[in-house]
């Protein structure tokens, strides 16, 4: 299932990107799911979090309240670099604008041009995009990287400052990210599972499970459980996975 986030308030055009997505994923049997919002509310980037599935945006520039554009920097504030975001919009001049490519803007369709076209081929790369091995996106001294799931053992919360530290069997990476920022985008990601306040783990990167210590080993690290709940919780999912008996 891929979800669809369209945020135009015309509705004519809102059908119009309904059609040509709905002909886009019957060609290819696949399921697609539309969330459509006409406004903006302070609430709303916080409802994109909690939307499963794959996404993949549809943004118009001119909609009450606040930007496409505008918009569009906030889902990616929130550390979803990974979501294709394709704007729709009247205004020619602003494709060419940094701000964009700051953003990492999948496309820039001119309500001048054919849109159905436009937005058919757009579907294309950004189904593509989501299709791809699962990574986990992020800004790291200016760099963007793309960490494969298989490849994250866990995320910890640096108790010193708001920075989450993400390990891997070779690297650490200090990213600028909450515990809950980070929880919110693996929410539908079963092998990610949040121990504590301050930590989510990898259940397939487990190594070993020591209850009495009261610590997960993944390898060369480890990191602590701390209440009864999460204990079994995780006991419960280490079973299901085969790690345990």
């Amino acid at each position: 299932m891929t979800s669809i986030i369209i945020y135009e308030d015309d509705t004519e055009m809102q059908k119009l990107y309904q059609e040509v997505i709905k002909n886009f994923f019957n060609k290819r049997n696949k399921k697609e799911k539309f969330y459509i919002f006409s406004s903006y509310t302070k609430k709303l980037e916080e409802k994109f979090l909690k939307i499963p599935d794959k996404k993949i945006f549809i943004l118009d520039i001119e909609v009450p309240g606040k930007s496409g554009l505008d918009l569009a920097r906030n889902i990616r504030s929130q550390g979803d670099w990974m979501s294709p975001l394709i704007m729709i919009t009247n205004y020619d001049n602003l494709k060419k604008s940094g701000f964009t490519s700051k953003i990492l803007m999948l496309d820039f369709i001119s309500k001048k041009e054919n849109i159905a076209l436009r937005l058919q081929d757009s579907l294309e790369i950004a189904y593509k995009m989501i299709c791809k091995k699962e990574t986990y996106t992020f800004q790291y001294n200016g760099e963007l990287f793309h960490i494969p799931f298989e490849e994250i053992l866990y995320f910890e919360k640096d108790l010193n400052d708001n920075y989450t530290f993400l390990y891997t069997d070779n690297s650490i990476y200090k990213i600028k990210e909450s515990i809950i920022q980070i929880s919110n985008h693996l929410n539908y990601y079963p092998d990610f599972f949040k121990i504590n306040r301050s930590c989510i783990v990898n259940i397939k990167k487990i190594h070993e499970f020591n209850l009495k210590e009261n610590y997960i080993s993944f390898g060369k690290y480890s990191t602590h459980l701390f209440n009864k709940k999460s204990k079994e919780l995780l006991r419960k999912k280490l079973k299901s996975y085969q790690i345990i008996q």
